[in-house]
């Protein structure tokens, strides 16, 4: 048993001892490089299982010039100069599985090349200069699960070319210059799981182009010229999860759109021309992760647009047209982690805009027109750390006590370098993080009381997530109580010695306060309440 492993080893060495000038042989790889190799060089290892040509002056493959192997099953050649490839020039090789001829000047491909390679799984010609596919390429192919055409100048496709490649689960024909698809191209690739068409320019989608793809997962549209989705687009995709439509001329969407993806976790619509969206939009899709509607001309927002989102965790509405946004916008997002509104034209934001976001990490509101934020913005976003505040015309003046107690205190300050104070003068150009809560100033015409519910300067509100409680202080004591007692129960009238008790643990940019309070109904003459301790 020692004796045939020592022997096999042998044999191992022997063939690599004899490795051609310019290739590199290890264990079953060659790897042959150089501006100097002309020619397939003679004299392979003939137990080789991968073989790279990469960076040679090759030009072209000729007929059975790779020889006879049945152990090769990888080769790829990689940045030569390939102009043409012979018919039978993989004859030969029955254990091929992946074949990659890229970055080549190749012009084009005889449909007779791929006889012979009974195990072909996956071929790569990407980035050559391919103009069409001939029919009958792949008619010996019908092994193949895995089709990279990326790169190419392909114009036009034969109805019929992918007919026999029924096992197919990946086809890639990004950056090309496909115009149309043409009817019935895509009905065989009932297997197929990735499909890629970005950047080409495709203007139109022909109805039902993808209905017989049920188990697609990944489609790749975005990088086109489409200006408008055919009713049922995309009937069929059950399996979708993820959809790729950004950077197209999409002026307007159905309300249908997406209807039948309900399994879609990724959705991009950046850089369309969307001036509105239909109500419904996303009634379809409650599994959505991510979606992406930036770049668009979006000037508001319909009622409840979201309200079926509840799943997302990224949404993107930076680079729009919105000047404003109503309270509940954001109603329905409970599980987001990250939304951007930044360069759009918001001059102020409404209370309560991000109540319903307990999950809010990231928000983004850099290149607006803000001047401050209503108090108590953030206050029910505890896990908020990361907020985008620079280019916008911040008003440092007592109305902006809240936002940069909240900075101070909830934020990391190496975030917000780039924002400044616009006004007043003595503050202008001032970054906000160098603002202390004495300089936050307003004239008598601007006192903090003309804005209800906002702190004078050197105060902070302290309340509770349900509105019961709110205790103003400042630096050595508490003032403005407000309560709002529950109701008696049903069978305790409100009466001389009746109690009402309550504890919490109230909350503000300033830090936390605990409150006990104690109000006993009375008879006799009214008494004020007791402050909290």
């Amino acid at each position: 048993c020692f004796m045939q492993i020592h022997l096999y080893w042998c044999s191992i060495l022997l063939d690599a001892s004899v490795c051609p000038e310019k290739c590199d042989c290890s264990f079953k790889n060659v790897f042959c490089s150089g501006e100097k190799m002309r020619e397939i060089p003679a004299g392979l290892p003939g137990n080789a299982t991968q073989l790279f040509f990469v960076e040679t002056a090759l030009s072209s493959i000729r007929s059975r010039a790779l020889g006879s192997s049945t152990t090769l099953t990888k080769l790829v050649f990689i940045n030569n100069h390939i102009q043409e490839l012979e018919v039978g020039a993989f004859w030969g090789l029955p254990s091929l599985a992946e074949l990659e001829i890229s970055g080549n000047p190749l012009p084009a491909i005889s449909p007779g090349l791929l006889a012979g390679l009974p195990s072909l799984t996956v071929l790569s010609l990407s980035s050559n200069a391919i103009h069409s596919l001939q029919p009958g390429l792949f008619a010996t192919a019908c092994r193949l699960q895995d089709l990279r055409l990326r790169g190419n100048k392909i114009e036009v496709l034969p109805p019929a070319i992918f007919r026999p490649l029924r096992r197919l689960q990946a086809l890639d024909l990004s950056q090309n210059l496909l115009a149309e698809l043409p009817d019935g191209l895509l009905a065989p690739l009932a297997t197929l799981r990735i499909l890629k068409l970005s950047d080409n320019m495709l203007a139109r989608l022909p109805p039902g182009a993808f209905r017989t793809l049920s188990l697609l997962g990944e489609l790749h549209l975005d990088g086109n010229q489409l200006a408008e989705l055919p009713a049922g687009a995309f009937a069929g995709l059950g399996a979708l999860r993820r959809l790729q439509l950004q950077h197209n001329a999409l002026g307007s969407l159905r309300p249908d759109a997406f209807a039948s993806l309900p399994n879609l976790t990724f959705l991009s619509l950046e850089g369309n021309q969307l001036a509105s969206l239909p109500a419904a939009l996303f009634q379809g899709t409650p599994g959505l992760l991510h979606l992406s509607l930036a770049r668009n001309q979006l000037q508001a927002l319909p009622p409840g647009v979201f309200a079926n989102l509840s799943a997302v965790q990224s949404l993107a509405l930076s680079h729009n047209a919105l000047a404003r946004l109503p309270a509940e916008a954001f109603q329905g997002l409970a599980g987001l982690m990250s939304l951007q509104l930044g360069h759009n034209n918001l001059s102020s934001l409404p209370p309560g805009l991000l109540d319903g976001l307990p999950s809010l990490a990231t928000l983004g509101l850099e290149h607006n027109r803000l001047s401050r934020l209503p108090p108590g913005f953030f206050d029910a976003n505890e896990e908020l750390v990361r907020v985008e505040l620079e280019d916008n015309p911040w008003a440092c003046d007592c109305r902006l006590a809240y936002l940069l107690g909240w900075l101070q205190v909830f934020a990391d300050p190496l975030l917000h370098v780039q924002a400044f104070c616009a006004s007043p003068a003595a503050l202008q150009g001032r970054p906000l993080l160098e603002v202390t809560h004495r300089q936050l100033a307003c004239t008598k015409d601007e006192g903090w009381d003309a804005v209800p519910g906002e702190d004078a300067p050197g105060q902070c509100t302290y309340s509770n997530p349900e509105g019961t409680l709110h205790v103003s202080c400042n630096a050595t004591s508490c003032q403005r109580l407000s309560l709002r007692l529950p109701p008696p129960p049903p069978s305790r009238a409100a009466g001389p010695g009746t109690e009402y008790r309550g504890a919490w643990v109230l909350r503000s940019p300033c830090g936390t306060l605990q409150v006990s309070v104690l109000v006993t109904a009375q008879a006799g003459p009214q008494k004020s309440p007791p402050l909290p301790a």
